[in-house]
């Protein structure tokens, strides 16, 4: 993901908080390109945050995803259920909720366990 051509792709640094959540703000797109930087930063993010109960990323600011980016948001729900982690896609914009629905993903990412 990126905010411009100049910009690391990435998220926002993880910020826990007292309920066990680690909350990831997404930026720019979420494509093939940058879809490898954003598994790589949940993957730290819960590393540092082994009791973590909780995973958000707030996509308010996410650009265009592709099928790269959907498949990688998917591997993370994926890896979160496995560990018994709740996921939640929060603030999704039309774009993404428009990709989520054609591809009958939106109910599949909105279960947290």
């Amino acid at each position: 993901m990126t905010t411009s051509p100049d910009a690391e792709p990435g998220a926002s640094p993880a910020s826990p908080d007292p309920s066990r959540t680690v909350r990831l703000v997404l930026t720019g797109d979420l494509d093939y390109d940058t879809c490898g930087n954003l598994l790589q930063q949940v993957q730290l993010a819960l590393r540092e945050h082994e009791d973590a109960e909780e995973l958000r990323l707030d996509c308010a600011e996410l650009g265009a995803v592709d099928s790269m980016g959907l498949s990688t948001l998917l591997q993370i729900h994926r890896a979160a259920c496995r560990d018994g982690i709740g996921f939640h896609l929060d603030n999704i914009g039309p774009v993404l909720r428009r990709l989520l629905d054609l591809t009958g993903t939106y109910e599949h990412l909105h279960t947290t366990r």
